[in-house]
């Protein structure tokens, strides 16, 4: 249960969200359930509710919206969703939004099928990488004019502006703050003697040893899901990923160099010392979420979508989070974390087609991502918002979102996630080599040599 009596304090998150500095998009996994669909309402013409469109003029009659969602269960993975569709059909009677999900790679699958089949939904989520490839094969409508003209750009947070662009054109919008990092248990901390998070690979190591004397698992981590390893990703970012990118891409470097061996080394030096969970290589990312809830493991590497499962745990008051270990063998900046757009939604061309629909469509992410959207997102379902908000926190109610929020505020710079900056087989390449490090399938100089030779195969 969480405890009671303290003294509720409030934190405005104006500014604090304003910080974010960094775009790009990430990925967010979810438990595979059956999908969800929401209807609409009965028509009614938008100058009888007083509506007026952006594009001037109003709507001449009623419009269906195929919106398709990289969750399966909608309603219980993405409740802010649902509760904005339910608010705009109300305002809009005669925009009617069918909303559909299924588990990422699944919707990825079914995305790419109906791509090569020109029957894409209307607007869609995907991955930023995947999003720059749909836009090239000319899947995707050009949202540059759409998002100025009604008004979307002025409501985003700076930082999340342009958060999906190729050729100097926008495809996507922001699906969510994509901020990831690891969570902590601190009850389970000061029973190991340890009075607050670590900072430099020095002080985890030394942490992961008294978790571990004192008979606690000190970070579980799921390797049948080889997306999970976000933390990781601001770990490569300290070994100067982002500077060797260019490089990287040319062939001027490669993912042998010294650097990266490095943040492979500490991945094999982590395993070695026992940091990870036993049977890693035997359990999921939901497992291993399950595991820290249930008091079993110290530590979670994981973000901020996860804030909604974390405050209605029973340890929400309990819980901190932290940038992940810095590096005093690397020349980088070491004070960063991935403070970015995550994935983004994007328009379908063929939807573009109609104007009556696009119209529609700009409409729902102009109230999306307006006020009663944001509040929805904020009040109601304790998410961090993309769009600019002038409420308040309550951080007694939610712990957990205030400890986003504190990290998002203070002074370690921002960086987007490595791999909205890879191709998607090189970032799964990345992924399955540094799993493939923890569980002892490779060597640093394997892993590093796996990921440079996809990346050879593409330049």
């Amino acid at each position: 249960m969480r405890k009671t009596g303290l003294l509720k304090k409030s934190i405005s998150i104006v500014s604090v969200l304003a910080l974010l500095l960094a775009s790009g998009c990430g990925a967010k996994q979810q438990e595979t359930q059956e999908g969800q669909q929401q209807g609409g309402s009965d028509s009614a013409s938008q100058e009888e509710n007083g509506q007026e469109t952006a594009g001037g003029g109003a709507a001449s009659g009623d419009v269906t919206i195929h919106f398709s969602e990289h969750v399966a269960n909608i309603e219980a993975q993405e409740p802010h969703m649902m509760k904005i569709i339910q608010a705009f059909e109300e305002t809009y009677p005669n925009i009617h939004i069918e909303i559909t999900g299924k588990e990422v790679s699944e919707h990825n699958t079914q995305m790419t099928l109906l791509a090569g089949e020109n029957d894409l939904p209307d607007i869609f989520w995907l991955e930023q990488t995947p999003a720059k490839e749909f836009a090239q094969n000319g899947y995707l409508y050009d949202l540059t004019s759409a998002l100025n003209e009604y008004g979307i750009n002025d409501s985003l947070l700076p930082g999340l502006v342009n958060s999906c662009t190729l050729d100097g054109k926008d495809y996507g919008i922001p699906s969510e703050v994509m901020m990831v990092g690891f969570f902590y248990n601190k009850d389970l901390f000061e029973q190991a003697g340890i009075e607050k998070a670590p900072i430099t690979y020095e002080e985890f190591t030394e942490a992961v040893d008294k978790l571990k004397d004192s008979g606690i698992v000190p970070l579980t981590v799921g390797a049948q899901d080889n997306y999970s390893i976000w933390a990781f990703e601001t770990m490569i970012a300290r070994y100067g990923f982002f500077e060797k990118l260019e490089d990287l891409n040319a062939g001027n470097i490669s993912w042998t160099n010294g650097d990266f061996i490095h943040y492979f080394e500490k991945v094999e030096e982590m395993r070695d010392n026992g940091t990870f969970t036993e049977d890693i290589a035997n359990i999921g990312y939901f497992e291993a979420k399950e595991r820290f809830l249930g008091g079993n493991a110290a530590m979670f590497n994981t973000g901020a979508w996860d804030i909604g499962d974390f405050e209605n745990s029973d340890m929400a008051q309990n819980m901190g989070f932290f940038w992940g270990p810095t590096f005093s063998d690397s020349q980088y900046p070491q004070q960063i974390g991935i403070k970015a757009s995550g994935g983004v939604y994007v328009v379908s061309a063929k939807a573009a087609e109609d104007p009556e629909l696009l119209d529609a469509i700009m409409k729902f992410w102009q109230f999306y991502y307006g006020e009663e959207g944001t509040r929805i997102i904020a009040e109601d379902t304790s998410a961090l918002p993309c769009s600019k908000y002038d409420g308040t926190i309550d951080t007694q109610a939610h712990p957990v979102l205030a400890a986003m929020i504190t990290a998002l505020n203070d002074d370690w710079d921002a960086v987007t996630e490595p791999f909205n900056s890879m191709s998607t087989t090189v970032a799964y390449g990345y992924f399955d080599a540094t799993f493939g490090v923890m569980t002892g399938v490779y060597t640093p100089e394997e892993a590093a040599q796996y990921v440079e030779d996809l990346h050879m195969a593409e330049r």
